[in-house]
């Protein structure tokens, strides 16, 4: 299983240079090295850009293309698909000469503790540039900043929803989304007679945690943004309902086996075994990529387990930083703010299929569309996303243990007891010191 993301605290500088060259040389296999000071055809340099995302490899180089137009600087992709060894090995280049023009990141507190390492370049005046000019909202700074500077910009803009397919829903006599939890459950039951599932993903690394955060922002937002802020404990009776209702929607075989992997989903939807799947609108071009057209599937906000209660939901932005030591830092620079403007980012999110930070960049897919006017009409309570938003150690440590509650879910009251202790202990450590490095 993916358990251990971050680096060990007493490791050496030396051994984290050979570890970096190690891990770069082996894990980027086929890749060009970070520092690689080759030109491209027409004077153009290219930038590596270090991501766990090989599947955006295309929408990175044409956004690149974009950007070199403005700038000089284009990117090149290299990615590592397992997200706890590409974690590893950027904390491991970070110091070194290894460690990428530009990386890709996570914002709130997983974006705090990389820069509490000392080894991110400030990018506060990229920030207010793009501020004034339009091309971002300022209220999204604080998931970006620490200590009062702006380490990152946002890489997406992302509302977690359910996508459901729409044949089966016709298949099972379903007229329309859900609106209440009470329409949602019936829904499943019938989506099973048919054969079909909800797909929580596996069990494994960092999607266990979606189905937690689904559950315990349907019973409470505020809930939510307390256990978020340690102002919460994770033995909140608002837990136990979370997780009871999750274990009963194993029980029921509403959901899909614990090692169902979570990017098998759009397809298995395609196929007719799933008809629901909760991911981020990122996801959207993944649908189409599995054969979906938009009419055969869409995605709705996941309704309060109250009835007359907001919905909540949940905001990724991602994060694209530049390392100190970046091989180009100067290009990186020009890019990161290039990467904003209007004209990479109608690239960008066209290729990925998802709306933008940019204002002035509007969605024309029409899944993304439909999205954007139940958020204007529903006016759910946004909450930012479970793994952005808890201390970095303790994200690991608790996707861990509802990994194991996947897997076995007969416990709910250990499962809270575990979390309680991990968070007491990781929320202690953050005070302390929030570096990850």
């Amino acid at each position: 299983m993916e358990r251990k993301v971050l680096r060990p605290r007493r490791a050496t500088k030396a051994l984290l240079a050979i570890t970096a060259a190690a891990l770069i040389g082996t894990a980027f296999t086929g890749c060009s090295a970070a520092g690689d000071n080759s030109t491209a055809k027409g004077g153009i340099q290219p930038l590596t850009m270090y991501n766990d995302n090989p599947q955006w490899k295309d929408g990175f180089v044409k956004a690149g293309d974009e950007i070199a137009k403005t700038t000089g600087y284009s990117l090149n992709p290299i990615a590592l698909p397992s997200t706890a060894n590409y974690t590893q090995t950027v904390l491991a280049s970070l110091p070194t000469s290894k460690s990428g023009d530009i990386i890709k990141w996570w914002s709130g507190k997983m974006l705090q503790g990389l820069a509490a390492t000392g080894q991110l370049q400030d990018l506060t005046k990229q920030w207010d540039d793009a501020v004034a000019k339009g091309e971002i909202s300022n209220d999204l700074r604080p998931y970006y900043s620490y200590n009062g500077k702006v380490f990152a910009v946002p890489f997406v803009q992302s509302y977690w929803v359910t996508f459901y397919s729409k044949t089966a829903f016709t298949k099972a006599g379903i007229d329309a989304p859900p609106t209440t939890w009470s329409d949602l459950e019936s829904d499943l039951g019938k989506l099973k007679g048919i054969g079909e599932q909800y797909c929580t993903g596996q069990s494994e690394g960092w999607p266990s945690f979606v189905p937690f955060q689904t559950f315990v922002g349907a019973v409470s937002p505020d809930l939510y943004t307390k256990l978020t802020e340690n102002k919460a404990k994770f033995d909140d009776p608002g837990v136990k309902q979370a997780l009871t209702t999750w274990q009963k929607w194993i029980k029921n075989g509403w959901t899909t086996s614990a090692d169902t992997k979570t990017f098998d989903c759009p397809a298995a939807m395609k196929a007719g075994k799933v008809a629901m799947v909760p991911m981020g609108t990122w996801a959207n071009g993944l649908f189409k990529t599995a054969g979906l057209t938009d009419s055969e599937y869409g995605a709705f906000l996941t309704p309060s387990m109250t009835d007359g209660q907001a919905p909540g939901v949940f905001l990724e932005g991602g994060a694209i930083a530049v390392p100190k030591n970046a091989p180009h830092k100067a290009g990186a620079l020009k890019a990161i703010a290039a990467w904003l403007t209007a004209p990479v980012q109608s690239v960008w999110s066209g290729f990925i299929g998802d709306s933008s930070p940019n204002p002035k960049v509007i969605a024309t897919d029409p899944v993304i569309k439909s999205v954007a006017a139940d958020v204007a009409s529903q006016k759910p309570v946004v909450l930012n996303r479970y793994y952005e938003s808890l201390p970095p150690k303790l994200v690991q440590s608790t996707i861990s243990t509802l990994g194991g509650f996947m897997v076995d879910p007969s416990n709910p009251d250990k499962t809270m007891s575990d979390l309680k202790n991990q968070a007491k202990t990781e929320w202690a450590s953050w005070d302390k010191n929030p570096s990850i490095g």
